[in-house]
Order: C-alpha cells, then sequence, then structure tokens
C-alpha cells in the first residue's frame, strides 16, 4: 500500500496536479490497490479530519484577514510603522517587517501578511533603491511571521491535532516571532548601509503620534484577540469571530473603508481559501490512516530511536525531515501525516510539547519560503517582480535566520515555555 501511495504521489506532483488532488487521489490509490477495505473508508476519514470545532478558526481568522486588508487596517498598520521606523537607515525595510509583525497578530496567515503588507511596501522599497531580490526575500520572510506570532492558523491545526491548549501555543510563539522579527530587522539596516541607501533623518515625535492616532483601532485588536484567548474570555474559535465582527466595525465605521458591495467578495475569497485550506487537511488525514495501518509510526519510531535516545536531538530531527517535506507539500499537509507519528513518541519521553509545537510551526515557515512548492516565496517574488536567481542569495540570510531560531529553540526551552509558564502556569 505504501509504495502505491508514495509513487503516484510523486508522480502527480510532477504532473503539477494541485496538492490537495495529488494527496487525496494517491490515498485513494493506496487504498483501492492495496488493501481489501471498503472505499467509504476515504470519504470517512476525509470528513473526519476536517471535523474538529478547533479548526473552525481557520475560515473565521482567513475572513478576518481579508476584511483587515479591505477595511485599510493593514494600510494604516504600515503608517504607524513608518513613523516609528522611517528615520532609521534601512527605515522603510525596517517599517515592513514592523509592520507584518503587527498584521500576524491579526490575521494569523502568512500569505495574507505577504500580500497586504507586501503589496504597500514593495513598491515604496524599489523606489529607495532595494533591489527587488532583497525586496521578495524580505516580504516573504517578514510575511512568514504569520504562522508564528499569534494568533496562527499553523498553531490552531498543530492543536487540534494534538489536543495542545491553543493558547500556550499562541504564547509560546512570541518571543521566537520577535527574536526572527528583530534578526530581519538587523539584516535591513545592514543591508542599507552597505548600498548607502534609505535613510531618511530624524525621528519625529509629532508624525508618530499623529500616526497612533488613526492606527490606534488597528493596533489594539492584537490585544482583544489574544488576550482573550489567554485570559479564558474566549476559545481561539470564538477569537476568529471577534475578529471579523471587529474588522467590519472598524471598516465600516470608523475608517469608512468598507463598502457593502465589498461583503459578498470579501466571502467569496475567504471561502475559495478556506477550501483549498480544508481540503488539504481533509486529505491528508487520509494518509494518517494509511501509515496507522501499515505500523509506519512504530517503524520510524523505532529507527530515530535506535540513532539517539535525547529528546533534543528527535526534536532537531523531526525538524529538519519537516523542512525537507515543506520544500515538496504545503505545511498544513504534513501536519497531519507526521505529527500522529512523532508526537506520541515525544510525549512518552516527557519532551516539553509547547517547546515542540512551536519549533514544528517554525519548520512550517521554511516549507513556505523554499522552493518548489514555497507559497510565500512566490507570492512575494510576483509582489516584487523578482527572478529567483535575484532572490537566492537573499533568502539564504532570511532562512538562515529562522533556523537559527529553530535550532536555539530546541537547545534553550525557556525561549518558547517563558511566557506560557509565566502567564498561565507549568503544562
Amino acid at each position: 500500500m505504501i509504495p502505491i501511495v508514495v509513487v503516484s504521489l510523486i508522480v502527480m506532483i510532477i504532473l503539477g496536479v494541485p496538492i490537495c488532488f495529488a494527496i487525496g487521489l494517491s490515498g485513494f490509490l493506496g487504498i483501492y490497490f492495496g488493501s481489501t477495505l471498503d472505499l467509504y473508508i476515504v470519504v470517512q476519514r476525509f470528513i473526519s479530519g476536517i471535523n474538529s470545532f478547533s479548526l473552525m478558526a481557520v475560515p473565521l481568522f482567513i475572513l478576518g484577514g481579508a476584511i483587515m486588508d479591505k477595511a485599510g487596517i493593514s494600510k494604516r498598520i504600515v503608517g504607524f510603522a513608518a513613523a516609528l521606523f522611517s528615520w532609521l537607515r534601512g527605515g522603510l525595510s525596517i517599517c515592513c517587517v514592523a509592520a507584518n509583525m503587527i498584521f500576524a497578530g491579526i490575521s494569523g496567515s502568512g500569505a495574507a501578511a505577504v500580500s497586504a503588507i507586501g503589496g504597500i511596501t514593495a513598491p515604496a522599497m524599489k523606489e529607495k533603491g532595494y533591489k527587488p531580490g532583497f525586496v521578495a526575500a524580505l516580504i516573504g520572510g517578514a510575511g512568514s511571521l504569520g504562522p508564528v506570532i499569534p494568533p496562527s492558523v499553523d498553531m490552531i491545526v498543530f492543536a487540534s491535532i494534538t489536543g495542545l491548549s491553543v493558547g500556550r501555543m499562541f504564547m509560546g510563539g512570541i518571543l521566537p516571532g520577535f527574536v526572527i522579527g528583530l534578526c530581519l530587522m538587523i539584516f535591513c539596516y545592514i543591508y542599507a548601509r552597505v548600498n548607502n541607501i534609505d535613510y531618511g533623518g530624524k525621528f519625529e515625535p509629532k508624525k508618530a503620534v499623529i500616526a497612533l492616532k488613526e492606527s490606534i483601532w488597528a493596533l489594539i485588536m492584537p490585544f482583544i484577540v489574544i488576550g482573550g484567548v489567554i485570559c479564558g474570555i474566549f476559545t481561539a474559535t470564538e477569537a476568529g469571530v471577534v475578529a471579523c465582527i471587529y474588522g467590519l466595525i472598524v471598516g465600516a465605521f470608523i475608517y469608512k473603508e468598507l463598502k457593502w458591495k465589498d461583503i459578498i467578495p470579501l466571502f467569496k475569497q475567504a471561502t475559495e481559501n478556506t477550501c483549498q485550506v480544508m481540503m488539504i487537511i481533509g486529505a491528508s488525514t487520509i494518509y494518517g490512516y494509511i501509515f496507522s495501518l501499515a505500523n509506519v509510526g512504530d517503524i520510524i519510531c523505532n529507527f530515530i530511536l535506535s540513532l539517539t535516545s535525547s529528546t533534543t536531538m528527535i526534536m532537531l530531527l523531526t525538524a529538519g525531515f519537516m523542512v525537507f517535506i515543506g520544500c515538496f507539500m504545503e505545511s498544513l499537509a504534513a501536519m497531519p501525516i507526521i505529527l500522529p507519528i512523532v508526537y506520541p513518541l515525544l510525549q512518552s519521553m516527557g519532551a516539553n510539547m509547547t517547546q515542540f509545537g512551536v519549533m514544528f510551526c517554525l519548520c512550517t515557515v521554511l516549507g513556505g519560503l523554499t522552493p518548489p512548492v514555497g507559497i510565500y516565496l512566490f507570492l512575494s517574488m510576483s509582489i516584487a517582480k523578482a527572478r529567483i536567481q535575484e532572490v537566492v542569495p537573499y533568502l539564504l540570510v532570511v532562512v538562515g535566520i529562522i533556523l537559527a531560531v529553530i535550532i536555539t529553540a530546541a537547545f534553550v526551552p525557556g525561549l518558547t515555555s517563558f511566557l506560557p509558564n509565566l502567564i498561565m502556569g507549568p503544562a
């Protein structure tokens, strides 16, 4: 059964079949030709894979991200970040990173951040003298903070599969996300200084205050959404509802940029994106079922334990494998396949599961930045109008920063556990 599944998946990916259909069809072929099971099991597993209360938050945050962009919230976030950082050397690119960090605390989606913030900042950066390759690498790397800084769609999916607390996952992602953002800002400063571009002069407090007043409704939203989940006021799913309602009210009645005619296109766009995500998750659970039938989990666990008995090394091996798989498969598709195999092993060894969960989600970021899938990479390239040859040198720096944070998180548990333990108590 496994050879049929693997070979058919590889063939379909090479032929360019959309990943959700490639996963679902290869799973179907594996069960049809490699077992005597009734085919209704494919539908049953697909439905059970997406039948999760936690996953209800996914379409809500996707819709929330679309509303934020149309409501003028992303534009005001960029304006506030520009008022704070434009006076620095490399201020415009630093502004791009800062705006993405704030937007990540609203949308939970890397693709939404790349599109919303990148679409605003990329033309201005190119006018300032930034090379298209640098612009594409930066907005892709900064936008990829969406799955790390809460609320994160990837973390919600991880928690739905493993049963881990969404609130602890959210808290665990804050420090790594800020470290990555800070390192990207330093990279921006060095690039601008070496190329002698983008130096605005001096900080103007008056402009910062004006920008703060204009963007205050956008800036308090992450505190409402994330704070509500952490304090137990509402669940992650209910937080998605709050985000959508808040965005509609702010966009329609405060900023007055969201019109009634925009509502139906927004729902249509969000529905299309949600269907893509849910189809990937549902199709991937068929793989999990096939792997359990073939006892793949025990085989892989025994192989890993034959290499090392260190929980840290097992987490790093899993991270490396996830990075590799992420080059060829959507991260949300890989989660339901890999997690049921590795998560129980680490749990039985007494590993820090918040630490592992955040590391795992950091690895999904790299999958979005590396070809041939690389949704963040190719989206940012289209926005910046850059070729892959131009992007690679700068992308290597961005990927190196994220890899360094993943390795640090493996050896310094406090990076991912300090805030959850401080605010929510030890697990």
